[in-house]
């Protein structure tokens, strides 16, 4: 099967994946305190591993139907984009499991070194789609020649809490549409779905008690910036990337804007219970949304034409600004 290099369908712009460290001495300091009788249940969880046997590593993962071109491009993008986001979280927990184990945090270190275990599985099941399409990527090779972006650690807990609850919210979704609409489920990568948005919803809860346990990261002014802050930035990168993948939702049966809606109201929702703020989520909120998404869309297709992209990239910087300035509300 033929390589491609160094990974088909992954364009270098603000919405490729990246792969992420951060300040391990911190996290190696992180008071579990009154948080442990619910850490300890959730390692025990973790060990469990009650999805190991969902993860049938003797399915074919072949596509069921042939597609058009522009159908092929789609879904191809959608498994390379996300088996490098897969693969990113795995180092970022693989490596934070080893450093913490060497600061004698063999608490942290193991329950971390589950949760790259999850991220492996599903990085390796996206990789055998791939493989079944034609493509592999030598996610190794990947990994030593992207560059790797330094986050304090408040930035990882805030983010990858975000992240994995609106991955959750992701896959459930298009499980529930895809068994009610079973004619446009083409591939059997997306029968694992379920079990796939139980382990990005565990994960999110872990991430939930790591922030408790630093209660300073939710309190006062600072707690207040990095809600609007990460809920906003996670909140544009999935509409963009929703806007920027359209055809693989439209492929699935599903209306992009709407499901892009949905994942936001639900993730909105979810932050309620870690966040001190969330957005309010008004008409006024979409509506700028909806103008991001349109300038997006004329900022990728006037590349050739300097004066016009100066303009459009003047009136996206400002729709950023409203948008980052929507009104918030205290979680209850």
């Amino acid at each position: 099967m033929a390589s491609a290099a160094p990974a088909p369908h992954l364009r270098e712009n603000m919405l490729a994946p990246r792969f992420y460290t951060t300040d391990v001495a911190k996290a190696a300091r992180t008071d579990l305190g009154p948080q442990r009788p619910t850490f300890d249940a959730m390692l025990a969880e973790m060990e469990a591993d009650y999805n190991r046997d969902h993860f049938d590593r003797k399915v074919p993962m072949g596509r069921m139907c042939s597609l058009n071109p522009i159908e092929k491009d789609a879904y191809e993008s959608y498994l390379v984009r996300s088996c490098v986001s897969e693969f990113s979280g795995f180092l970022l927990f693989k490596e934070l499991s080893r450093q913490l184990m060497k600061a004698q945090r063999t608490d942290l270190g193991r329950l971390f070194n589950l949760m790259a275990r999850d991220e492996a599985r599903h990085a390796g099941f996206l990789n055998r789609a791939l493989v079944a399409e034609g493509i592999e990527i030598d996610l190794p090779s990947l990994s030593s020649k992207r560059p790797v972006t330094w986050f304090p650690l408040n930035w990882v807990l805030y983010s990858v809490f975000l992240s994995e609850k609106i991955g959750y919210w992701r896959y459930i979704l298009i499980d529930r549409h895809l068994k009610a609409n079973p004619g446009h489920s083409f591939a059997p990568l997306f029968d694992f779905f379920e079990p796939w948005c139980q382990d990005e919803n565990r994960h999110g809860d872990i991430f939930n008690l790591l922030i408790r346990c630093w209660p300073g990261l939710t309190n006062g002014i600072r707690g207040r910036l990095l809600s609007r802050f990460f809920l906003w930035s996670v909140f544009l990168t999935h509409s963009l990337t929703v806007c920027e993948r359209g055809n693989f939702y439209q492929l699935l049966g599903m209306d992009p804007e709407h499901f892009d809606d949905e994942v936001i109201r639900q993730t909105n929702r979810t932050a309620r219970r870690a966040f001190p703020v969330v957005f309010k989520l008004e008409a006024s909120y979409f509506g700028l949304r909806n103008q991001l998404v349109e300038t997006f869309h004329q900022l990728k297709a006037s590349e050739t034409n300097l004066m016009r992209q100066l303009a459009l990239k003047a009136r996206f910087s400002f729709l950023l600004l409203r948008q980052l300035m929507q009104p918030m509300e205290v979680s209850q």
